[in-house]
């Protein structure tokens, strides 16, 4: 199946076409949809050139062409992409066709990083936009009834509010017990939020916008002149794969119990863990000796990592904060009564998921013996 540019984009956004607000209009408008290609009116922008994936393979869009490889490159590789919003142009025309190369790869996880980094890109933008900008995307692009104000509660200055069944509706996609209804201020069916937040409410949408038009595309046929640069993105995947399962000297990914690993694939994935799943996997981890670093490392591909809050956790459960002791892993009937043991065979004779880890490592170093 071939797709055209607006065709691609049609999925990518919404019909109803934005428009601008006073602040977004002070800068050039081309600029916001370099800075934001999930825009309603980059639709438009583009259909108006009535351009096909086909005629990318000109000369004259080799720039294109280029970035949109850089992009899905920077997103495999290292989880971000750049700005490049100057380039206007550019920019506007490779996103989409970033997004066709990464359809066209069929990788649940590599679909799941790339649209993490771009929405990452963009969550890092409007940090820097004015409030009134962050409401308008918010509202115009994904419907949110996020309204910017300055609101003084206390000591804290709130910058947006959210209508409380949207709240309710989002907050259980993120893990922070910050996010829980009980930590958060709430007034006439308002909850009140740091700028922060609600940008990240906009980046998880971001997000999930990408993937549902990966997903929803489904197979694509790359036309000829693709392919090379297709294979070239395969072969940095594989690379980077090989990588990934070498976190740590002696640690054997093929000794890791069910349910340890159920939880592992996930967060290879880029899947939101439960606060419970991140707990058992960190504790299990440091545990079978990968290290702080190094299991900060993985949790880094999550859609919703806070680096500073992660390493926070992560010295807290390895004994290396307040003088609390080394948390163990979760026994099995723990993981059972939080839903998170598989029940195996292989599981009946052992009541901790440490010990069938290193019963399974000493079989292997037999078996290799």
């Amino acid at each position: 199946m071939m797709c055209t540019l607006p065709k691609l984009l049609e999925s990518l956004i919404d019909p109803v076409l934005l428009i601008p607000s006073k602040a977004m209009l002070a800068a050039s408008p081309s600029i916001y949809l370099a800075r934001y290609p999930f825009l309603p009116t980059t639709r438009e922008y583009v259909r108006k050139r009535g351009l096909t994936i086909n005629d990318l393979s000109s000369e004259l869009y080799a720039p294109v062409l280029r970035r949109a490889i850089n992009r899905v490159e920077l997103a495999v590789r290292y989880g971000f992409v750049n700005n490049r919003s100057r380039e206007t142009e550019v920019e506007i025309l490779s996103f989409p066709l970033a997004v066709f190369l990464v359809t066209c790869i069929s990788d649940t996880s590599i679909s799941r990083r790339y649209a993490m980094a771009e929405s990452e890109r963009c969550c890092e933008l409007l940090l820097d936009e004015p409030n009134q900008v962050v409401e308008r995307i918010a509202d115009d692009t994904f419907g949110l009834k996020l309204k910017a104000l300055r609101h003084v509660l206390g000591t804290r200055v709130y910058d947006f509010c959210l209508d409380f069944s949207d709240y309710i509706r989002l907050a259980s996609r993120f893990s922070s017990p910050s996010w829980k209804l009980v930590n958060k201020n709430l007034c006439l069916g308002q909850v009140y939020l740091l700028k922060p937040e609600a940008v990240g409410i906009v980046k998880l949408h971001v997000e999930e916008n990408i993937l549902r038009v990966i997903n929803d595309t489904g197979n694509v046929s790359p036309p000829q002149f693709l392919k090379q640069y297709l294979a070239g993105i395969k072969s940095i995947i594989t690379v980077k794969k090989k990588e990934e399962e070498r976190v740590a000297t002696g640690f054997l990914l093929e000794a890791l119990p069910p349910c340890i690993r159920s939880i592992y694939n996930r967060l290879v994935e880029g899947e939101s863990l439960s606060h419970f799943a991140r707990f058992t996997l960190t504790s299990f981890l440091l545990n079978v000796g990968l290290t702080r670093r190094e299991v900060l490392s993985l949790f880094s591909r999550l859609p919703d990592f806070d680096e500073h809050l992660s390493q926070y956790q992560i010295e807290h459960i390895a004994g290396g904060r307040g003088g609390v002791k080394k948390y163990t892993s979760p026994s099995c009937r723990t993981l059972q009564t939080h839903g998170l043991c598989l029940r195996t065979q292989q599981c009946l004779s052992v009541r901790s998921p440490i010990k069938m880890y290193y019963r399974q490592v000493r079989l292997t170093e037999r078996e290799q013996a």
